[in-house]
């Protein structure tokens, strides 16, 4: 059954929800397209043994219009959309690998990422630890945020924070970014460690957090509401690709985060604890 995203896309977009293929129209650059595998997945799940299909997402990375500035030139801004199927991982909750950014040569703060909720929810789980580079039961962990978007959201993910996306509904979730261009992820101490300090799982029926026993500490969860920051150009009634592709001056927070710290966190309202605000 094809789904038509194309008003929250913000360029047309034909998903087909039984195959998690996407088709794109006339007006639209060819992407990049890249697949994440169940032997790269593997590496983070709570249950390496675990059932994992073949393929776990879809990335359709360096998106523009054919008759339009290209962002990646113009501005150093990439623009993607990634799609997921719904699935479990034993008890674990479909997901991503995770990854961190790192900072700008000489910069105080790592680059931040803005995801786009298009279909479904997603369950993104966010956290700071004192050095990416630490080994195993080596990793200091110092905050971890729990926000949740929904179709029209947009979901900042704050400088110096690494993040997972979960997919915990039993239909696939379809989301886009916008990024800085000036780097790459970081994956291989999210891999070291075997993903991040909590995993979500089903509990008889119900989503439940519970801590990865390679983080020997970590904070309690703290949960998180998206709010609009139009200062940033972030709307529900504006599509994520819009936004930057008219009115790119506003997406500079991504490549110099430095110069929007207070900006940047009015988008995540912390409303308390898991155990308070539960899922």
């Amino acid at each position: 059954m094809l789904k038509d995203l194309s008003k929250v896309t913000g360029f047309t977009y034909l998903f087909d929800e039984s195959t998690c293929n996407a088709i794109f129209g006339p007006e639209v650059r060819a992407p990049l397209y890249g697949v994440r595998t169940a032997e790269e997945i593997r590496r983070v799940l709570l249950d390496q043994d675990a059932d994992v299909p073949k393929v776990v997402y879809w990335m359709m990375r360096d998106m523009g219009l054919k008759r339009a500035d290209y962002r990646k030139e113009t501005h150093d801004l990439r623009f993607d959309i990634s799609n997921f199927i719904p699935a479990m991982f034993g008890r674990e909750y479909l997901k991503t690998s995770g990854h961190y950014h790192p900072r700008p040569e000489g910069g105080e703060y790592a680059y931040p990422e803005v995801y786009g909720v298009l279909s479904g929810r997603a369950t993104y789980l966010l956290q700071k630890v004192k050095k990416i580079e630490a080994g195993p039961n080596e990793v200091e962990v110092e905050d971890c945020i729990v926000v949740e978007g929904v179709a029209g959201d947009k979901i900042i993910m704050p400088p110096d924070y690494g993040h997972v996306t979960i997919n915990r509904l039993p239909v696939p979730l379809v989301m886009a970014n916008w990024v800085s261009d000036r780097f790459g992820s970081q994956y291989g101490a999210v891999e070291e460690s075997r993903g991040f300090a909590y995993y979500l799982i089903d509990d008889d029926g119900g989503p439940k957090w519970v801590r990865n026993p390679l983080y020997e500490d970590a904070p309690p969860l703290r949960v998180a509401r998206v709010r609009e920051v139009p200062g940033l150009g972030l709307s529900r009634d504006v599509p994520l690709f819009t936004a930057g592709q008219e009115r790119p001056e506003l997406m500079d927070w991504l490549n110099n985060p430095q110069d929007y710290t207070d900006l940047i966190w009015s988008g995540l309202q912390i409303v308390g604890e898991e155990e308070t605000y539960g899922l």
